[in-house]
């Protein structure tokens, strides 16, 4: 009885400090977002009540341990302070480590930040809070002349996770709600200890709704973002030394295939992604636009002229033509 009672405890020893461990910031684990978006889509988990993907590394965490702990809620009037007047890029000159480093010892400063950012009610007033406010304002402003911005209860934090991403420190959090269900947020660290939102990779932002681009079929490229995998069999009329993926949106229905020479230069860094991701529910933020003149066969195809940054992160190492 005695020995059966210490294997318990060691066993049980060990699944705890598993489970914090994998609770608290780990590369690892947060890599797990570029390399696939999240396989399972729930019901109910929304954004502006549209269907939300959850990022891979909450589902990782999810199977180990509960949700992590909320916060008390207190009235967060500094939270704007924290933010400074950079555009959200880290300074490439400062030596920086990978990731948002104790990102569980900051939990105070990023639930103040992410609060001040659900709470602020107009474009103007979400501004401070996040990352290239300058370039993302017109974003915005698009987005919201097509949908309402969502109102939503602040009940605080669940889990903090550290991103490996060479040069910028950056995390995810889950912010908790009393009225929706919860969602994940990209966050950046400045400088000066603020932290700001990822606004475009929290509403999947792109130049029109996936609805809108299948219907109206635009030949001139609009930037989406999308979830790429392997085309099962490559269009029998399709473009000579053509790579072919199956794209859909991550919370619109859909798809369509879309091709890209994987022999450009310019498509590395797709490669990169794809690769990664294993070719399968890879998240990208690409140019698309249907073949302009195309023939009958190759009325649905649609071509792939350029990648931004990483995953849906718009990074400073875009390109595009």
């Amino acid at each position: 009885m005695v020995g059966c009672t210490a294997v318990v405890g060691i066993i049980a020893s060990i699944v705890a400090v598993g489970s914090q461990h994998i609770m608290r910031s780990s590369p690892v684990v947060a890599e797990a977002y570029y390399k696939s978006a999240a396989r399972e889509e729930p019901e109910g988990r929304s954004w502006s009540g549209r269907q939300q993907t959850e990022p891979a590394q909450f589902d990782i965490a999810r199977s180990a341990a509960p949700v992590a702990r909320v916060e008390s809620k207190q009235p967060s009037p500094a939270a704007a302070k924290l933010i400074n007047d950079t555009t959200g890029k880290v300074p490439k000159a400062v030596p920086l480590a990978d990731g948002i480093e104790n990102i569980e010892a900051k939990r105070d400063a990023i639930s103040r930040a992410v609060e001040g950012f659900l709470a602020a009610k107009t474009v103007e007033a979400k501004l401070p809070f996040i990352r290239d406010p300058e370039r993302v304002k017109p974003l915005m402003l698009d987005f919201y002349s097509r949908q309402p911005m969502p109102d939503l209860a602040w009940r605080g934090l669940g889990r903090l996770v550290q991103v490996d991403e060479p040069g910028y420190r950056f995390g995810y959090v889950q912010a908790l709600f009393e009225n929706a269900p919860a969602v994940t947020l990209i966050i950046e660290e400045m400088d000066d200890g603020g932290f700001r939102v990822d606004w475009e990779c929290l509403v999947r932002y792109g130049e029109m709704s996936w609805g809108d681009f299948l219907r109206l079929r635009p030949a001139e490229p609009k930037l989406l973002r999308v979830k790429a995998s392997r085309a099962a069999a490559a269009p029998t009329q399709g473009v000579v030394g053509a790579e072919w993926l199956e794209l859909r949106h991550p919370e619109q229905p859909g798809t369509v295939l879309a091709f890209f020479r994987r022999d450009d230069p310019l498509f590395a860094p797709l490669l990169d992604q794809l690769n990664e991701g294993k070719w399968r529910d890879v998240p990208l933020t690409l140019h698309l636009g249907y073949q302009a003149g195309a023939g009958p066969e190759a009325a649905d195809h649609v071509a792939i002229t350029g990648v931004e940054g990483k995953g849906w992160l718009n990074l400073t190492s875009s390109l595009h033509r």
